[in-house]
């Protein structure tokens, strides 16, 4: 529901089947360190491959191995099995890029009224 609630229709319909494929997810283990706890998955069919997920605490940042938020700015399966795992029921606020957000339409139209933006149409053309 909270991801419904933040996405872009297009960007939901892109992440919705994320959330079945996080059913076949396993977290294998679950490792405390002084600054983050690392989670371990492996898919329920083949647990040869694993990934791991990093959840900094103090400031609910998540990462990837797979480093798929950061290619494409919409949470990865894994991700998503460690906020299920941790009982979170709110995507955080960092996991939705403003880009992919039912807001930015509006952040857009604010930046361009402020007198901010401006679209340069010069042509040039070389001289041989």
């Amino acid at each position: 529901m909270s991801a419904s609630n933040k996405l872009t229709k297009e960007i939901f319909f892109i992440f919705s089947p994320m959330l079945f494929r996080t059913c076949t997810l396993k977290v294998q283990t679950h490792t405390l360190s002084q600054t983050c706890d690392i989670y371990t998955l492996s898919w329920s069919v083949n647990a040869r491959k694993e990934w791991q997920v990093c959840r900094y605490c103090d400031s609910n940042i998540f990462k990837c191995s797979c480093l798929r938020m950061e290619s494409l700015g919409i949470p990865c399966d894994y991700i998503v099995a460690v906020l299920i795992h941790v009982e979170l029921s709110d995507i955080p606020n960092n996991l939705v890029l403003d880009r992919w957000s039912k807001n930015a339409r509006s952040k857009v139209r604010a930046f361009v009224e402020k007198a901010l933006f401006c679209w340069d149409s010069t042509i040039t053309l070389d001289a041989e």
